[in-house]
């Protein structure tokens, strides 16, 4: 038996691969006769299709063929769960009619020899159009015509809630705050931009080279639009070079690559440029967040009405869930949380890591940071005095939860204690002023089906192998340390295999539940093949003979197990789960207002370690989306056209290695009793919940400027 490896701080199994340019990315799969493809994409924000020219762009240099309505298959419609208007990603399956609902939409795909040729000739295309003035702001008086008011985000959680009197609470509240907070539409900008190569490897059969966390479920949507059974469908995605939101569902330029890849009867490689990634595929939406809190003379929470006002497209429901977390993240007897819809002339938003929670939890947290400002109290002590001992939402105990230990051990590590409450008394050798702030951080801690497949190799080494994904978060080796343990073998004889469709069914990547979910599987896979094996052969092989003997008597070139696991619905049913965490941050602003993070620390408790190392890169990673989230990023449409003003990474700015502060993470590390085989939630999301609030607060306590609309920019500041 080799030394447990749960727990330890094991380097990335697929680390060599990625710092020596081995490991492939979706645009990098070589393919004979592979062709270039470019989109067509509609210059305006509202309208329709009168016209489009192809005559300059057909005898432009190297173009192959040209896709567009005229000429397309009739794709089918998604399946039903995927095109319900309030699901993520698109809803209508690509050229379906000539109307046109945002800038950049996708009108077709020029098809060239070399990817030059192809944009060259894209540029050529002449569309006329009869247009209509956009509308793009919530600020616009036409876009509360039509607004809604959602029952559920994506099918699921109730986004109007109310429990109690919140009026009467807040007429006789002592302490009380009525305020509005905003956030900008932000887009999603992995390093690696979305890649689609489609190769039909007979007339119904295609192979797609695609970077997504989506696998099955994209398998399953290509295979519906050419009307193909979903096994001559093979998706494939080793490595996905970022995503979290993004990457995760149903965009037209994967069926426009396979209806130009069968057109041209050649491979057909669609790579979005960074502008694209602005216009093509989703976005977080703009949410403006009506907070209403009152408290008693204590500072005890009395009444809490969230309010948001967020959008989505004019084909699409898709809504932000800012309220969701605010229903039961502290102790109060009067909640009310609802959401309203607005559609914009813009891309379908879709969620963006920790959506609904990032910029939900913002709003809540800045909204307690002034309440316990207005009531002098301290802004841990005022969290504290409020903890949530249940979940009153869904009147249920918590699986595990140790945010006092957080709150405590954080505040301890900070040095909380030396926090002056006087705004902007606090100053660096520099002349900048410094602030001190803090926030809550949660996310839930979901699972789903998951299936895994063990083999025993006759080398003595183990391949494992499911249809999830891996992107960037430690997939190849927190699976390869469960099957490592499980079997009771070196890591090094351990090979886990994902992206490809063809392996056992796996769930999105997304929701922070992937560990939680394949690893029951894995481990379930690795179970019953060590019980296969010692069933034959009496023992685990440990040297050449024994392998010999095994095989010779299983009559097998490999011996394989498979596994599927699901969700205990008695545990869910009586238990509430999420993660949990507190952050506090030490943030400088120069004279010029410029705001910077100096030092982070942050306690998390998300049950048991599967691997630190692992742990503290995704909270670290998560901290500085949020510093992003809070000081840099926002997309600004041009009210006129609809169009993206700053669609490039020089103008829409993202935390980069000067931005990084110091970090001190470091997390509670206790198994949850109810998350079955590893005790272990999810991790990838949290860090940035919370995070963009403890920096609004801690600009307060540096400035007095309280910033209610982010970014955090000089200009708000002097």
């Amino acid at each position: 038996m080799s030394a447990p490896v749960i727990g330890q701080p094991l380097p990335r199994v697929d680390g060599r691969l990625k710092v020596t340019g081995r490991a492939t990315y979706a645009a990098e799969f070589p393919r004979p006769k592979v062709t270039y493809g470019t989109l067509i994409q509609s210059t305006i924000a509202n309208g329709r299709v009168v016209k489009i020219d192809l005559s300059a762009a057909k005898s432009a240099p190297g173009v192959i063929g040209i896709l567009t309505r005229e000429n397309a298959p009739h794709f089918r419609p998604y399946p039903d769960d995927l095109s319900r208007a309030d699901a993520p990603g698109e809803s209508r399956v690509p050229l379906q009619d000539d109307e046109i609902h945002y800038a950049g939409q996708h009108l077709g795909v020029v098809v060239a020899e070399f990817f030059e040729q192809a944009t060259y000739a894209a540029s050529l295309v002449r569309v006329t159009y009869q247009t209509q003035p956009p509308i793009v702001t919530l600020d616009d008086e036409r876009v509360h015509k039509n607004a809604t008011s959602p029952e559920k985000f994506a099918g699921r959680e109730p986004l109007q809630v109310k429990r109690g009197d919140v009026d009467a609470a807040l007429a006789t509240a002592a302490h009380k705050i009525d305020l509005v907070y905003s956030t900008p539409i932000e887009n999603h900008n992995p390093i690696e931009t979305y890649s689609t190569t489609a190769e039909w490897e007979a007339s119904d059969r295609v192979l797609i080279h695609e970077c997504t966390r989506g696998i099955k479920q994209l398998q399953r949507v290509v295979a519906n639009a050419f009307g193909l059974p979903q096994g001559n469908v093979r998706i494939l995605c080793p490595f996905i070079g970022g995503a979290f939101g993004s990457k995760g569902f149903q965009w037209s330029h994967t069926l426009l690559a396979a209806a130009a890849a069968k057109q041209v009867q050649r491979p057909v490689k669609l790579t979005l440029t960074r502008p694209q990634m602005f216009d093509s595929a989703g976005q977080r939406a703009r949410t403006e967040q009506r907070l209403s809190i009152g408290a008693d003379k204590t500072g005890k929470l009395v009444a809490l009405r969230h309010a948001t006002t967020t959008h989505s497209s004019p084909t699409h429901d898709y809504t932000e869930p800012c309220g969701n977390t605010s229903r039961m993240l502290y102790s109060c007897p009067n909640v009310e949380v609802s959401h309203r819809l607005v559609r914009l002339n813009l891309t379908t938003p879709c969620p963006m890591r920790a959506p609904g929670e990032a910029p939900g939890v913002f709003a809540l947290e800045c909204a307690l940071d002034e309440l316990a400002n207005k009531a002098d109290i301290d802004p841990v002590d005022f969290r504290v005095q409020n903890y949530a001992e249940f979940n009153e939402y869904e009147n249920k105990p918590w699986s595990n939860k140790k945010l006092r230990e957080c709150y405590q051990r954080g505040a301890e590590k900070f040095g909380w204690s030396k926090r002056s409450k006087q705004p902007g008394s606090m100053h660096a050798a520099d002349g900048s002023h410094i602030g001190f702030g803090m926030a809550t951080a949660i996310y839930p801690a979901g699972q789903q089906k998951a299936g895994a497949t063990a083999i025993l190799n006759k080398d003595g080494t183990v391949t494992v192998r499911s249809a999830t994904h891996e992107i960037g978060t430690g997939t190849y080796t927190a699976m390869s340390q469960f099957a490592s343990d499980t079997l009771g073998i070196p890591i090094e004889k351990i090979r886990f295999e994902l992206g490809d469709s063809q392996f056992p069914e796996a769930p999105n990547n997304g929701g922070s539940w992937l560990t939680a979910s394949v690893a029951p599987a894995v481990m379930g896979a690795c179970r019953e093949l060590k019980t296969k094996v010692v069933d034959l052969g009496g023992t685990w092989p440990n040297d050449s003979t024994q392998l010999a003997n095994l095989f010779a008597r299983s009559g097998q070139d490999q011996i394989q197990a498979d596994f599927n696991s699901e969700p205990n619905k008695e545990e869910r049913e009586k238990f509430s789960f999420f993660s949990y965490g507190a952050l506090f941050v030490e943030v400088h602003v120069d004279l010029l207002g410029q705001a910077r993070v100096k030092r982070a620390v942050g306690i998390y408790d998300v049950g048991r370690m599967i691997n630190p190392r692992l742990a503290r890169s995704q909270i670290v990673g998560g901290m500085l989306f949020g510093f992003s989230m809070a000081l840099m990023e926002g997309t600004i449409p041009d009210e006129k056209t609809g169009r993206i003003v700053n669609a490039n990474l020089a103008d829409y700015h993202v935390a980069v290695h000067a931005d990084t502060p110091e970090f001190d993470i470091d997390f509670i590390n206790e198994p949850d009793p109810h998350m079955p085989d590893l005790g272990a939630r999810g991790i990838g999301e949290i860090g940035i919940v919370g995070a963009p609030a403890a920096i609004a607060n801690a600009v307060f306590n540096a400035t007095g400027k309280r910033v209610r609309d982010l970014p955090i920019t000089p200009d708000k500041l002097i």
